[in-house]
């Protein structure tokens, strides 16, 4: 059979486009019921506070519709560039359907940067606010609860951070003057002996003795490494610029790594405070007992359930460290920071049990103080309300699977810093929440209609 030939066009097609946008499109929803006008204002006294009224004025606009933007969809900087550049409804909702300028990945960068954990909490605040006024949310009953939120990174064994570290100095080295010259050649002669223990540990070391020598030996290997590198720098060897400074903050890094390793290896037992990850060294190990994942790596979060769905997250002073019994009061004071009220029904499980925790909760206002009671005590609430607390509760580990889900991102965050990971998490629950938003409006539309 014949192949049939397209025909040839005649005529180049346009490159631009005339789109007639739905109204019930999710976006086009979202531009039409935020108050821009109010999230400028949050957008601009953030960043009075963080630099000099100096430079060009951010296009406040047309950047927060980007932020809400990489909420909604969780995409990355670059995705989001090519959705403002090339679809309809994100123009919309940037305000740049009549205009020629184009936010680029680098600006929407910045100005999630400038914004941070301060600006995306009180951006929150405003649409629970927001919900609050419409009727959506309920600010008088609070659920609180505690999750983690992992980081994107490798297993923190030994011979991993150890792999990583050698591999990090090497990259710096090679930029390196002559006065690294005796750090350099040590890692000359080091580097295929570092390869070949960490190819060793996981190819053919199978048991705990064998991984221990092998994981032994190349930390001698990387700690002579370290001494002459650290030689260096005492005798005031300078680089300028970014690659100093990396292989300075490595060095201080490994400074307090190299002791919590040998600990390690030596006694089998986990140091004090490890450090998990040579980038990010606020990281620290969460043990959940979970049945398959016993412990997770990132941070620990408190999340504030209004009825109705709404969250509130905020990262937990103290991290790890701090008790549920803290957390408690630590999660109402948060909530009457934020959003000026304090809650009249309130509820947590057995971990923050404590008399002194009911009575303070009390003190400031709360009518029902729902905390599990631990062993035979009882509920400082009536059976009824006891039910209803229960009940609240039940949604809001739910809520947390949600935002943990692939669709916000609240897990995992594709961040190299822990400042990056608060404010990617931020941007997840403010993802959930405005979602929430447009889908209770259209709920309670339908019903007066």
């Amino acid at each position: 059979m014949a192949r049939v030939l397209r025909q040839k066009v005649l005529f180049s097609q346009p490159t631009k486009v005339r789109i007639q946008l739905e109204k019930n499109h999710e976006l086009v929803r979202l531009t039409d019921t935020l108050d821009w006008d109010k999230l400028m204002e949050i957008a601009i006294s953030i960043r009075e506070k963080k630099k000099a009224d100096t430079g060009p004025e951010p296009h406040y606009r047309e950047l927060l519709g980007g932020v809400a933007l990489m909420a909604m969809k969780r995409i990355n900087y670059r995705e989001a560039q090519d959705l403002i550049a090339h679809y309809a409804p994100a123009r919309y909702l940037c305000n740049l359907m009549d205009s020629d300028w184009a936010i680029d990945h680098v600006t929407l960068f910045d100005f999630t940067q400038i914004l941070g954990e301060e600006g995306m909490q009180s951006v929150n605040s405003h649409i629970l606010k927001r919900a609050i006024q419409e009727g959506l949310a309920d600010p008088t009953c609070l659920m609180s609860d505690t999750t983690a939120q992992e980081a994107k990174i490798p297993y923190p064994n030994e011979v991993g951070l150890m792999s990583r570290y050698a591999s990090l100095m090497g990259k710096y080295l090679k930029k390196a003057s002559q006065k690294y010259g005796r750090a350099k050649m040590k890692f000359k002669w080091a580097k295929e002996r570092i390869k070949g223990l960490v190819r060793n540990s996981h190819l053919f070391a199978k048991t705990k003795e064998a991984k221990r020598r092998v994981a032994k030996k190349l930390l001698h290997t990387i700690q002579d490494i370290h001494e002459e590198i650290k030689k260096a720098i005492q005798a005031g060897s300078r680089l300028g610029g970014k690659t100093q400074q990396e292989i300075a903050r490595f060095t201080a890094v490994m400074e307090r790594l190299i002791p919590q390793m040998k600990h390690f290896i030596e006694t089998g037992f986990v140091a004090s405070k490890k450090i998990i990850h040579l980038m990010m060294t606020d990281l620290y190990a969460i043990v959940r007992g979970k049945s398959g994942k016993p412990v997770e790596f990132g941070l620990k979060w408190g999340i504030n359930n209004l009825k109705g769905g709404f969250l509130q997250g905020f990262l937990i002073s103290g991290g790890k460290h701090c008790s549920d019994i803290k957390f408690c009061m630590e999660a109402i004071k948060v909530y009457r920071q934020s959003l000026g009220a304090i809650p009249r029904i309130y509820g947590f499980d057995r971990g923050g049990y404590s008399s002194a925790n009911i009575k303070r909760a009390e003190k400031i206002g709360v009518k029902h103080v729902g905390i599990a009671p631990k062993g035979r005590k009882k509920w400082a609430v009536s059976k009824t309300m006891q039910n209803k607390i229960k009940r609240e509760r039940a949604q809001v580990e739910g809520s947390i699977g949600t935002i943990k889900s692939p669709v916000y991102g609240f897990n995992k965050p594709d961040a190299r810093s822990t400042r990056a990971m608060v404010t990617y998490g931020h941007r997840a629950i403010l993802g959930f929440n405005l979602r929430k938003l447009l889908r209770e409006q259209a709920n309670a539309q339908m019903e007066t209609a």
